[in-house]
């Protein structure tokens, strides 16, 4: 057919590294790890520009400083989150098999240590991406995975997670980078879904060959090979005339190629791969010539597996030719090629066949019947690989899906469980806070009150204060009165009065000091003082009068007898009579007692 497909996606891969950025492995510039961390966490990055950048910044630098670069980017504050960790993710893997290609450089990638970095890597970026339900994440990390298994040569996986990126690309209402395309045509072709591979080659045609602008060596070389894999595929749907269009095609890009060299080899695996269609179509001496040139070509290219499937297609030829011994002799020399290549099992298949072919044309019915069985047993488990990878990478196609939802549902549940949890940490914050605030109310209030008790506290002992100053006023206005009567009696009882200064003892001592408003205002001072003393007293004395009231009262004042009769405006003797009067009501023997229990009131 042409390079085995790994070591054309390698020969990019090396193309790629010496066109982009300039010279390989200069010294790093600007690889500041916390913006470019903001940047791979940015959800808003659609295209995922910031890791694209990111690979083509990295991939001029040498190994040493990439790697320290990740392990400071890995430490940076915004390196979390779904999208930085699928982005950041797929750059290192793709580091890392930049910078550990396989020995030699066209043989199959084997380092099972990188498979299974790029591995890890790859499936946590998937994973992420599936966290993060987006469309165009997904799309972008399952591209990057899917080259990856390109190398590797896991066709299935490839085929997989590149048809499921196009899809996403598509559902976005986007063109994804042409490589995906490119890949995916390949491997369609290997696992002989013709017209999946002839769609998704056609997407690659049509986004490198834009009017006006002008195309990369990696990407004129990419439409080379695309316009081949259409004819290849149009060739196994023996659709010729559209084949032979599509290799002519693929020959006029060829000669665009810088390489010249590279140029004519791509010719002549393509005019072989022509030559093909010749033998179906009886053309031999067309078709001799051209296998013939493409067996020297990739002989001397080192690309072994070609040159010994097209030596074989020569052999077929010859013996279709009847150059019997020719034919022979060029298919133990396609053996001796291939043997150099184990990988090259569907070459080795032709090449059984073609064998059994010759030696039954040449009466060598043992070998005929060897190389036969040989062939039978190969070619049945070419055909099951084949089935198996179909049935394989829709297995890998369902299983993703199942992935994916499984991965969202999970997630989705975790979100709802949080919200509920948040929902009940609100909820018991918010209680809280209604108790705080119930709380700090009723500190408030009762703060307010106490406040308010203190304050009433200090305003009625500033009145009790100012009560007992009003009655000690009271009491001493009363003690002077008596004292000035009891100093004009004294004054005049040595000597005969006269009927004047007679009336005035009598007046003055009679003069009732106690009026009935100043009752009313002796009582609000008493009160003040004693208060519910009325109260009690009435409750204590059925039907008490009032006068009574005021006897009891200044008893409790310790007032004298004298003094009660100048308050009250009565005579000594009235006094006594009227706290007999008292005495009685209360149901005591003598004054002391009743003074004893007017106190406890």
């Amino acid at each position: 057919k042409k390079f085995s497909i790994l070591r054309i996606l390698f020969t990019i891969l090396i193309v790629f590294l010496i066109t982009c950025n300039g010279t390989a492995f200069c010294k790093a510039k600007d690889l500041n790890a916390r913006e470019w961390a903001d940047k791979l966490s940015n959800p808003n990055d659609l295209k995922n520009e910031a890791a694209s950048s990111l690979y083509n910044t990295l991939s001029t630098i040498d190994s040493i400083t990439v790697f320290d670069f990740f392990e400071k980017l890995y430490k940076e504050p915004a390196a979390k989150g779904s999208y930085f960790i699928a982005r950041a993710n797929c750059v290192k893997a793709q580091m890392i098999m930049l910078f550990n290609p396989p020995e030699p450089i066209f043989s199959p990638f084997v380092q099972d240590s990188i498979k299974r970095q790029v591995n890890r890597l790859c499936d946590e970026a998937i994973r992420q991406a599936y966290i993060a339900d987006d469309d165009y994440l997904a799309a972008y990390v399952s591209s990057i995975y899917g080259g990856a298994m390109s190398i590797f040569g896991n066709t299935e996986k490839t085929v997989m997670y590149m048809l499921y990126s196009a899809e996403l690309y598509q559902k976005v209402g986007l063109y994804g980078p042409y490589h995906i395309y490119f890949v995916l045509g390949e491997n369609l072709w290997e696992v002989r879904e013709y017209e999946k591979a002839i769609y998704y080659t056609k997407i690659v045609i049509r986004l490198l060959t834009i009017p006006d602008k002008i195309f990369s060596e990696v990407e004129t070389t990419a439409l080379m090979m695309s316009y081949n894999t259409m004819g290849l595929a149009y060739h196994r749907l023996q659709i010729y005339d559209s084949a032979f269009f599509y290799y002519k095609k693929s020959i006029q890009i060829s000669a665009e190629v810088n390489n010249i060299q590279a140029g004519k080899n791509w010719q002549n695996i393509v005019l072989g791969n022509m030559a093909q269609i010749d033998f179906v179509q009886g053309n031999y001496s067309v078709a001799l010539p051209l296998f013939v040139s493409d067996y020297q070509s990739s002989s001397k290219a080192g690309a072994y597996d070609d040159a010994g499937n097209s030596l074989q297609w020569a052999a077929k030829t010859n013996l279709a030719m009847g150059n019997k011994a020719e034919a022979l002799q060029q298919v133990r020399e396609s053996f001796y090629l291939l043997k150099k290549w184990p990988t090259a099992i569907r070459y080795r298949q032709n090449a059984y066949q073609t064998a059994s072919e010759i030696f039954k044309s040449i009466g060598n019915n043992d070998s005929a019947n060897y190389y036969s069985g040989k062939y039978s047993l190969l070619h049945d488990s070419l055909e099951r690989e084949i089935y198996q990878s179909s049935i394989g990478i829709s297995n890998l196609r369902l299983a993703n899906e199942k992935n994916r939802y499984n991965i969202q549902n999970l997630e989705r549940s975790k979100k709802e469980q949080l919200e509920t949890r948040n929902y009940i940490i609100a909820a018991i914050l918010l209680l809280f806070a209604i108790v705080l605030l119930l709380i700090n109310r009723r500190r408030q209030k009762f703060k307010h009150k106490s406040e308010m008790d203190h304050a009433a506290m200090i305003r009625i002992q500033d009145e009790m204060e100012s009560a007992r100053a009003q009655m000690k006023m009271f009491t001493q206005r009363i003690v002077e009165k008596s004292d000035l009567i009891d100093k004009l009696e004294s004054q005049i009882k040595n000597k005969i009065a006269s009927e004047d200064e007679k009336e005035l003892i009598d007046s003055l001592s009679q003069q009732t000091i106690l009026t009935e408003e100043d009752w009313i205002n002796f009582k609000m001072v008493f009160e003040k003082i004693y208060p519910q003393f009325f109260s009690k007293i009435i409750k204590l004395v059925n039907n008490i009068t009032q006068a009574e009231q005021r006897m009891a009262a200044l008893t409790l004042l310790h007032f004298t007898t004298r003094q009660m009769a100048g308050v009250l405006g009565i005579s000594p003797n009235s006094v006594i009579k009227a706290k007999q009067r008292l005495r009685q009501r209360l149901n005591l023997q003598t004054d002391i007692e009743a003074e004893d229990l007017i106190r406890k009131l």
